[in-house]
This record gives structure tokens, C-alpha cells and sequence, in this order.
């Protein structure tokens, strides 16, 4: 049978190879994961498992690392390195850097099945549905995608012992599990337009798994793992009201987990039901978007399609109901001025937010409003996906009025949220220099939000940010 290594730089648990490694696995094949960032952390497991292809799963801004990586192991080892994830499926041309043969676009279960039957077979693989290539004359070539797979289900559960290298330095109380796969909505920030499209006829885009499915996966997670809380990883959980209600009543009764999930606040607002249903399923912390205070800005730049009033009644109805929030909110928006970002913060504030997150607008290529970045001139014509920093948290690619002040007001965020009295004193600080002071406060700030936010341990936590810190804080 085949063999799949997945490598990886960062401590954690992304559900795409899990799903990947479960589909292979139970054809046979033989599938392995390892976390570090430099070959030598690789070179132990390259040699002792043999793999007949690495792969890398990356998103725009780790796919520099993975790039150099897969160059590196080309040198030395000359195996067969494969492209998979968002940055791959939205910049093709990324099959033409050195050391990458092959890339997987979209949903990429079945197509690395089929290429690793085929080299147990020994066959070649240059058919396969969503595959990427530079032929023997040099020119890419880009295979048409398949029909996603309407039934979800159909698929194997995770592969949960995927990750067992994390075991030996974390507990992992917190595991991910999806309920669905893509997103109704058409927010102008988000890819989700620009992978509908790349679907467009290839079958129902947004799938909602079978209740009885989701509880069985839940059950067998709670029983052969430490798992303390779930995370329900959906871009947005419990699209399906009805849907949703018969399925908190049954995980109440069958898992009885506490869990957090992402929602949004029209869904929260239109119906009181909802918050509390959520509550008595066990809910403990719901995240949805805020992206700006000006409402006008939200709507019609970010297209978002969601009111203050919206946003201020899904806030009530959630602490009533006992459930604590985080908010996603962006800054450095094109059009956005110093006393919009204010708003964000003040819309924050009087929502009562438990848990702020604040990002500065990364542009990346090929969604709407990049798109509206450069005709407005916030963007070089010139600007590529290369020049984006890895982090959400650094600075801003825009030419703003304002740079210097968004840029800071972003590293003091959830501290004027989380205790309004600074946020006078916020407004004269961030007229300075940005500088390391500034981005250490967030550092310890972001840490001690995202521990409470997402149910962490604390110390597993500390280690875990330790180990990744430059992700968040770090250039490329």
C-alpha cells in the first residue's frame, strides 16, 4: 500500500488532514503527520516511514514555509511533494514554484485516494479530478474539479490519531468536528464567493451533515479521546434552525459536552429561541462577526448584510441566555476612516463583548474586496499574495490616511474593549511610532482572551504559544 506524510509548523489540529488520512486509511493505505519547521525535524520520520508522498496543507502566508521546505526535501530525498488547502486552490500558479509536483485543488479526499492507488498500482496519476501539474513540455496543467460529494457522510469519521505527535506535549481538551461544509453567505472579505464559483455546476455547495452521523462522531470522540469541550468548526453552525434544535437535543441527551461554535448575529436575533436552545444543549461560548461599527461600511463595502440592531440584539439574547461571546471585528478597511475604527471599538463596548478579536484587513487576492482595494488606489497595482504578511496582526498593506493609528488602535483592541476606561488614554498612544512594547501588550492581551474564549488550559495554552508565537507576531 502507499504512503502519505503530511507535514506541518504549527501545534495544531486542522480537521482537512484528518479527514484525508481517514479516506486513505481505509483503502488500505498507510498515512502519518509531523509538526516542526525545519527538515531536520522531518528527517527522523522521512526515513524511518519511507512516505511515497509528503504533503502540505497550507494557507496563504504558511505556504512560504512550506515552499522552502519542499524544495529542501527535493534535494536531499527526491520524493514526490503535494500542494493541498486554500492558498493552492485560490493561486494556482503556485505549481510553478521549485519543489512542488503536484497540487490538489478544493475538496481533496477522494483525488489523493486515487493518486495513491494509483501508485500501488504503479500507474500514473496525471488524470486525476483537481490536480495540478507542469507537464514533460513545461506547461501547467489544471484539471477540471470533480462533483463535490453530495452526502458528507459517505466519508469516513476523522482521523483522530492523525495527530498523535501532539500527545506528547499537549492534552487536547478541544477538538474540532464539522457539521457542514461551505457557507451560504457572500461577505466581500472571504473566499467563500471565489470557491463557489470554482464549484459553480459541480453540485450543492453549502452540505449539512445527517444528525444521526454528527452524534455517533461526537460519541466516539468523548470515548476514545480526553475531550473536555467541542468545537463545532462550521463557517457557520446551525444554518438549519430545525436542523439545529433536534440536533442540541439529542447532543445534550447523547454527548452531553459542553461546546463552542461560530454563528452569526441575524441568526441569533431573528429567532429568541435560539440562544437559549443553544444554551441547553451546552453551549458555553458562541463567535460571530462584528467586522466594523459603521453599519454602512459593514454593508455595503464588506457586504456582510447585518444591522447594529441585529448585532445589539444577538448580544442581549446571548447573555441572557448565560452564553459568552467573541466578536471578530477588522481594521485598516478600505474607506474606513480613524472615527469608523472608533465606532468598532465603541460598538464593542456597548455589546459588552466577552472575548474581542481585532485583525488588520489582509488583501488577499481574488476576493471582492481586494478587488475594490485596487480600484480605489489603497493597493499598488503591482501588489501580490507574496507581499502579505503571515499574520493577521502585524500591519497594514493599505495606503491609508491613518495607517500608523489603525495599525496601533488594532494592538490595544480588546483592551479598550475589555476596559473602556482606557480607550481615552488608547486614543493619544497610538498617534506613536509602532514599536515592540505596543505589540507585546497585544501578545499578552491576545493570549489571555483566547484561553478564556476557547475553554484552554492555561498551561497547555502557555506552551502551546510559546512554541508558536511568530505566527502571530512574527513577519515572514
Amino acid at each position: 500500500m502507499a504512503k502519505l506524510l503530511f507535514l506541518q509548523n504549527m501545534d495544531y489540529e486542522f480537521v482537512g488532514p484528518m479527514y484525508i488520512s481517514a479516506m486513505v486509511k481505509s483503502h488500505g493505505h498507510q498515512c502519518e503527520l509531523e509538526v516542526g519547521h525545519h527538515l531536520k525535524d522531518f528527517q527522523q520520520i522521512i526515513e524511518t516511514f519511507q512516505p511515497d508522498i509528503i504533503g502540505f496543507s497550507v494557507m496563504s502566508g504558511s505556504h512560504n514555509w512550506g515552499k522552502r521546505l519542499a524544495k529542501e526535501i527535493k534535494e536531499k530525498y527526491n520524493i514526490i511533494t503535494l500542494f493541498g488547502g486554500a492558498h493552492p486552490t485560490f493561486f494556482p500558479d503556485f505549481i510553478r514554484e521549485d519543489g512542488i509536483d503536484f497540487m490538489i485543488r478544493g475538496e481533496g479526499e477522494e483525488s489523493m485516494l486515487d493518486i495513491l492507488n494509483a501508485i500501488d498500482h504503479n500507474q500514473t496519476f496525471y488524470d486525476v479530478p483537481n490536480l495540478s501539474y507542469i507537464d514533460v513540455e513545461g506547461k501547467v496543467k489544471h484539471n477540471s474539479l470533480r462533483n463535490l460529494r453530495k452526502d458528507m457522510d459517505e466519508y469516513p469519521y476523522p482521523d483522530r490519531k492523525l495527530y498523535k505527535t501532539l500527545d506528547k506535549s499537549q492534552q487536547r481538551q478541544v477538538r474540532n468536528v464539522i457539521t457542514s461544509r461551505g457557507c451560504p453567505f457572500h461577505c466581500s472579505f472571504c473566499f467563500e464567493d471565489a470557491m463557489r464559483e470554482l464549484y459553480k455546476g459541480k453540485g450543492k455547495y453549502v452540505r449539512i451533515r445527517e444528525i444521526d452521523k454528527v452524534i455517533e462522531e461526537c460519541i466516539q470522540l468523548k470515548n476514545n479521546t480526553p475531550v473536555e469541550v467541542i468545537y463545532f468548526a462550521d463557517d457557520v453552525f446551525g444554518m438549519n434552525r430545525s436542523w439545529l434544535y433536534e440536533f442540541l437535543e439529542r447532543f445534550k441527551k447523547e454527548v452531553n459536552l459542553p461546546f463552542i461554535c461560530l454563528v452569526r448575529a441575524d441568526l441569533v436575533a431573528a429567532d429568541r429561541a435560539y440562544a437559549f436552545n443553544l444554551a441547553k444543549g451546552g453551549c458555553q461560548s458562541v463567535f460571530f462577526g462584528v467586522e466594523s461599527g459603521n453599519e454602512d461600511l459593514r454593508n455595503q463595502v464588506l457586504k456582510k448584510q447585518l444591522t447594529d440592531k441585529q448585532i445589539v440584539e444577538a448580544a442581549n439574547l446571548l447573555h441572557e441566555a448565560g452564553i459568552t461571546f467573541r466578536t471578530y471585528n477588522i481594521l485598516g478597511l478600505p474607506d474606513e476612516t480613524l472615527e469608523d475604527a472608533f465606532s468598532t471599538v465603541e460598538l464593542n463596548i456597548k455589546i459588552k463583548a466577552d472575548y474581542p478579536w481585532c485583525s488588520i484587513f489582509s488583501p488577499f487576492p481574488g476576493t471582492e474586496l481586494s478587488d475594490y482595494a485596487l480600484q480605489k488606489g489603497y493597493l499598488s497595482p503591482t501588489f501580490s499574495v507574496e507581499e502579505l504578511d503571515k499574520s493577521f496582526f502585524l500591519s497594514s498593506q493599505l495606503e491609508l490616511p491613518h495607517k500608523r493609528e489603525l495599525q496601533n488602535l488594532q494592538k490595544f483592541f480588546q483592551t479598550a474593549v475589555l476596559w473602556p476606561r482606557t480607550f481615552p488614554i488608547i486614543k493619544k498612544l497610538i498617534k506613536l511610532p509602532p514599536n515592540i512594547l505596543f505589540r507585546a501588550w497585544f501578545g499578552f492581551i491576545y493570549f489571555r482572551v483566547y484561553i478564556r474564549s476557547e475553554k484552554r488550559n492555561f498551561w497547555e495554552t502557555l506552551k502551546f504559544a510559546i512554541k508558536n508565537y511568530k505566527h502571530v507576531l512574527v513577519k515572514e
